[in-house]
Parts: structure tokens; C-alpha cells; sequence
């Protein structure tokens, strides 16, 4: 009678050949290099419609808003009427609040702005 050591050794062996050859199947590989997401720049501030000279003041202050690097992801409407201005909207900080009624006043003039913007501190 012959002994089954040997040939239960050699279906053992077999059987990890198999599960190891498994085990070692390709993977995906990640893209060579990521995308980059490329996202758009959003205006800081935009203007209400506006006839004539409150039309021109308007794009002024909205022009010089968006200039302003310390205003970065403020969302700031500018509202001209009669020479006057409302600024609505927010900001994330009071300085930027602030600054945004500056740019305004320079170009509005003293008296002629109301700064009804909300911070993100109040």
C-alpha cells in the first residue's frame, strides 16, 4: 500500500501556489498624475441694476471690491440709488466689513454709504 503523505503534500503546495498567485493579481494603479481642480474665481461683489451716474458709481465700487485681496470670499452687493450706496452681503470678518465701507466711501463719498454687510463675528 503505497503512503498518501506525498501526494497530500503536493495538493498542500498547489493549493498555496494557487491562493498566493491570487493574492498577487494586479491592482489598479492610480493615475500617473492627479487632475488638478481648477475652480472659478467668483467676484467678491456685484451691482443691483442702476441707470446713469448710479450705474457708473456702482461698477466703480464693484470693480474696486474685487481688487481687494483682504476681501477674499466676501459676498458684497452694492446697491446705487441717487448718488447714494447700500452695501449688503457678508463677510467673514468685521475688518473685512470695514474695509469693504472704506472702498466704498472713496468712492461714494462721506455720508453717502450705509454698510448694512454682515460679519461672520456677529
Amino acid at each position: 500500500m503505497k503512503s498518501r503523505i506525498p501526494a497530500c503534500a503536493a495538493a498542500l503546495l498547489a493549493a498555496g501556489a494557487v491562493s498566493l498567485a491570487a493574492a498577487q493579481t494586479a491592482q489598479p494603479s492610480p493615475p500617473a498624475s492627479s487632475p488638478s481642480l481648477d475652480f472659478v474665481q467668483e467676484p467678491i461683489a456685484t451691482a443691483t441694476q442702476a441707470q446713469g451716474k448710479d450705474a457708473q458709481l456702482g461698477a466703480a465700487i464693484v470693480q474696486a471690491l474685487d481688487a481687494d485681496p483682504s476681501l477674499k470670499d466676501s459676498k458684497i452687493t452694492v446697491q446705487p440709488e441717487n448718488g447714494k450706496v447700500t452695501l449688503t452681503g457678508a463677510t467673514l470678518t468685521r475688518a473685512q466689513k470695514q474695509r469693504a465701507g472704506e472702498i466704498a466711501i472713496a468712492q461714494a463719498g462721506q455720508g453717502k454709504v450705509i454698510n448694512a454687510i454682515l460679519d461672520d463675528q456677529t
